[in-house]
């Protein structure tokens, strides 16, 4: 999509977001940034370290435009990565406004929990765990046995946890249990979406997220492997940018 960048326009109203903050600021800013839930614009990705200082030292509300506005740019990264650079040259921009956005999840609940942690998710760099739906309610994961190229659901929900053969007329068929993750061996980024769901206490997103970092059993072939892993490796490139948080344990 080839669309005319409103590099002054956004300027303009980022020093009006920093003298007089108004939802109208808000409103206009998202309007030319996000086309699609998508951002297309250089100048969006060159503003995340204004949207870092105005999220770091605004008030609460102009705090969260900010902070939503910049997790669905980031979520554009590993979709569009001409402005990859832009992104990189400031890192602690990133990082801040992570920093912050994970700081207001254990005040939410529900829909708004799930939404605000996907943008802390997105603010860490993981932007693919950011725009796959985690309603661990009634999720289902589209995939291919990666030994036998056999079409798998990966269902994780209210009616179970299971890969199977989905059939036009019988439904899942060859359902294999999945099996759960160990807690307290998840490392990286993985510990702390598991770790900040359980101290947002969510059980079914901590719950689900034990699933999706666990194993299925192919339905076809019988061979195992993990569903995260595979599953972003069929769907995701590259990641765009050095995350916040890293692969590796975090913990020392």
């Amino acid at each position: 999509m080839q669309l005319q960048d409103p590099g002054v326009e956004v300027a303009a109203l980022l020093d009006r977001a920093e003298r007089e903050p108004s939802t109208e600021v808000w409103e206009r800013l998202d309007k030319l940034l996000i086309v699609e839930a998508e951002c297309w614009y250089s100048a969006g990705f060159a503003a995340l370290p204004r949207l870092s200082a105005l999220a770091y030292s605004g008030a609460a509300e102009h705090r969260a435009h900010a902070i939503d506005l910049a997790a669905m740019i980031a979520m554009t990264l590993h979709r569009h990565h001409r402005d990859d650079d832009l992104v990189r040259a400031n890192p602690a921009a990133l990082a801040t406004l992570h920093r912050l956005a994970a700081s207001r999840l254990p005040s939410m609940s529900g829909g708004q929990l799930l939404r605000s942690f996907q943008a802390a998710c997105a603010l860490a760099g993981y932007t693919f765990w950011a725009t796959i739906s985690l309603d661990f309610t009634d999720e289902h994961y589209r995939t291919h046995c990666p030994h036998c190229a056999t079409p798998l659901m990966i269902v994780i929900g209210d009616y179970g946890h299971y890969a199977a053969i989905r059939d036009h007329d019988e439904g899942d068929i060859l359902r294999t249990p999945l099996h759960p993750v160990e807690p307290e061996t998840l490392h990286g980024f993985r510990r702390w979406m598991h770790e900040t769901a359980v101290a947002c206490g969510d059980p079914i997103l901590a719950d689900g997220l034990t699933y999706l970092f666990g194993d299925a059993t192919c339905s076809s072939c019988h061979s195992v492997f993990n569903v995260a892993d595979w599953y972003e490796a069929e769907n995701s490139p590259a990641q765009p940018i050095d995350p916040v948080i890293p692969r590796v344990d975090r913990s020392t």
